[in-house]
């Protein structure tokens, strides 16, 4: 199994911006399932872009690459990889606390995936952090707080979703609509 992942590492690292790696990385990710300890020392050696070396770490869900991943937060450029890498640490708690710190950042990418963590972890208090998105100046943040809101437990979101409902644009909406949809089938 090492052979064939340092074979489709190395295949990845090489691969041109023309190249379409998505089937390289479902054949990554799969030998990186089926044994994640092993892959371990291959994954974190990745030679090719940053991005995509956080992005299969991440994959691992190792606790003992947190460290790892929170330290590139630091790079506004690899801080959404990160944060997507962080969502499989089993420690809920410190990803959530870390999350919770970029739902202000700079990057609505960074702050609509933040958002999805404090959602999913719905830890207490997620509803009061997440309510200032509502009002985000991007639409694509509040569009994904929309979704996000309407997995929260219960129906505390149920107001902001509502609100939402009535945002000038069309897909937060939607979203909101679609939301207040998944609140209803708890």
């Amino acid at each position: 199994m090492s052979a064939a992942l340092d074979r489709l590492l190395r295949a990845l690292a090489a691969a041109g911006p023309e190249v379409d790696v998505a089937p390289l990385i479902d054949d990554i990710e799969s030998l990186v399932e089926d044994d994640p300890e092993g892959s371990r020392s291959a994954v974190r050696s990745f030679a090719g872009e940053e991005g995509m070396r956080l992005r299969l770490v991440g994959f691992l869900g190792d606790a003992r690459d947190f460290d790892f991943l929170a330290a590139a937060l630091a790079d506004p450029q690899l801080r959404s990889t990160a944060l997507e890498g962080l969502t499989n640490q089993p420690d809920v708690e410190r990803v959530d606390a870390l999350a919770r710190t970029l739902l202000d950042d700079a990057d609505p990418k960074v702050r609509s995936r933040a958002a999805g963590i404090v959602a999913f972890h719905a830890r207490p208090g997620a509803l009061e952090v997440l309510l200032p998105l509502a009002d985000d100046p991007v639409p694509q943040v509040r569009m994904v707080l929309g979704w996000y809101l309407g997995g929260l437990p219960g129906r505390v979101a149920e107001p902001t979703l509502r609100g939402l409902l009535a945002d000038p644009d069309d897909q937060v909406r939607a979203f909101a609509a679609r939301g207040l949809a998944r609140l209803n089938r708890q």
